[in-house]
């Protein structure tokens, strides 16, 4: 988990330097690196103990939990917030991917978070409640498998998506010349 809200305030975010990695970096599973926030060097040595590397897999462990994604090999030195929780794996045993898939798709992992969240006033996560996450491990080769079947339906849900948005431009622009009379 990352550092307590007290260690690591917004007020201390700077332009460039130590990447800051927050709940808005595992959205829809994914991970996105659309809003930037960065410390500086001298920070990042009070709080180095929360590095995440490439290949770890962030966990939203508050707002919306669970949501969880693979940190990229091209990521710059990076840190997680409160909100994140980190799981460095073993690749002899367990590829990054399967167990994001798995936090977020796998119904007996599901059962297990919710059943943790049950009563709960806020639903949240901590590191107790993920290390104690029973995960079906099939052997390596089907995780790899896996990921080789994911990464080609992701691929063409891209194409898929890229498609109707430029169906829906099209369709826009039919709309605005029609209503001016340019049709």
């Amino acid at each position: 988990m990352g550092p307590f809200g007290s260690t690591l305030r917004h007020s201390e975010f700077v332009k460039e330097g130590i990447a800051v990695l927050g709940i808005d970096n595992a959205v829809q599973n994914r991970f996105a690196w659309s809003e930037r926030r960065f410390i500086t060097p001298e920070k990042y040595k009070e709080l180095q103990q929360y590095t995440v590397k490439p290949g770890d897999v962030i966990i939203t462990i508050m707002g919306t939990t669970g949501r969880s994604a693979v940190v990229p090999q091209d990521i710059p030195p990076a840190i997680t917030t409160k909100h994140l929780a980190t799981i460095t794996l073993d690749r002899s045993k367990a590829l990054p991917e399967y167990i994001s898939n798995a936090i977020h798709r796998d119904p007996s992992v599901l059962n297990q978070i919710a059943l943790q969240n049950r009563g709960a006033i806020m639903a949240g996560l901590n590191l107790g409640i993920i290390k104690k996450l029973k995960v079906r491990l099939p052997p390596l080769e089907q995780q790899i498998l896996y990921d080789k079947i994911v990464n080609q339906v992701r691929q063409e849900q891209e194409k898929l998506e890229e498609s109707a948005n430029t169906a829906n431009a099209l369709f826009n622009s039919l709309h605005q010349r029609a209503f001016r009379g340019e049709l």
